[in-house]
């Protein structure tokens, strides 16, 4: 797949895979140190350097890319949530991996959920779903064991049914949901793909959303496009991959 590379926020041309500065491949550490972002220069915390030790932090490598993504969302009509995942995805400003697509999943379903008939205060929902997602950071499937594909479907069904804290009755239903879509990710097994787990958080959130409502969502076969440009694609263990 062809991919123009795009301006980060120091203006510099940035990689679509692998470090945004040269391409080469992460590193990810088994402990955290501090290192300074090779942007923005602020010290940060990390696990993730390049191999030319280049640290991206995650404000760095996520900018730019939420505002188009929201304003194609919003301007939507698309009604299948993998085929409207695909379409983002395919967006100029969303790299092969990194922690957009935590922000990504739930705003895919919000929006898919919506342009078949749900009946939500769009905006507003949106708004708090980018506010939660941008919390969860890169790396979570490795160091925190959750995805953060799968904690952005929670967020996503969080948000939905009003659950909070203290909510009897809404609290369990973003648990199963992630539960049951990281019982699926471990199936498949690793390394990570953001492509992967996003599709399979979707699949998943849409199939146990759909219990609850009377929105019937459409569902693509999809065959994966990013295989090239994923250093760590499983090929033939993933599900999406062109036979």
């Amino acid at each position: 797949m062809d991919h123009t590379n795009n301006s980060c926020c120091c203006g510099e041309a940035e990689h679509f895979s692998g470090c945004l500065i040269c391409g080469a491949p992460i590193t990810y550490r088994a402990e955290s140190s501090i290192q300074t972002c090779s942007i923005c220069h602020k010290e940060q915390l990390t696990n993730a350097v390049c191999e030319n030790s280049h640290f991206i932090c995650d404000a760095c490598h996520s900018y730019g890319t939420y505002a188009p993504v929201i304003a194609a969302l919003r301007d939507s009509t698309e009604k299948d949530a993998l085929l409207l995942l695909e379409k983002i995805m395919d967006l100029p400003s969303v790299h092969m991996h990194g922690p957009e697509h935590h922000a990504i999943v739930p705003c895919v379903l919000l929006t898919a959920f919506r342009n078949n008939g749900e009946h939500m205060n769009y905006d507003a929902a949106l708004s708090e779903i980018c506010k939660r997602a941008k919390q969860v950071p890169g790396g979570t499937c490795g160091y925190w064991g959750v995805c953060g594909a799968a904690a952005g479907a929670g967020i996503f069904m969080s948000v939905m049914t009003g659950s909070s804290p203290l909510h009897k009755d809404a609290w369990p239903f973003p648990q199963k949901l992630v539960s049951i879509i990281l019982s699926r990710l471990a199936d498949v097994g690793g390394p990570r793909c953001c492509k992967r787990t996003s599709r399979i958080a979707i699949e998943e959130a849409v199939h146990f959303y759909s219990q609850f409502c009377s929105v019937n969502i459409p569902s693509s076969s999809i065959t994966c496009k990013y295989c090239e440009d994923n250093r760590e694609c499983i090929q033939e263990d993933c599900p999406y991959y062109p036979e």
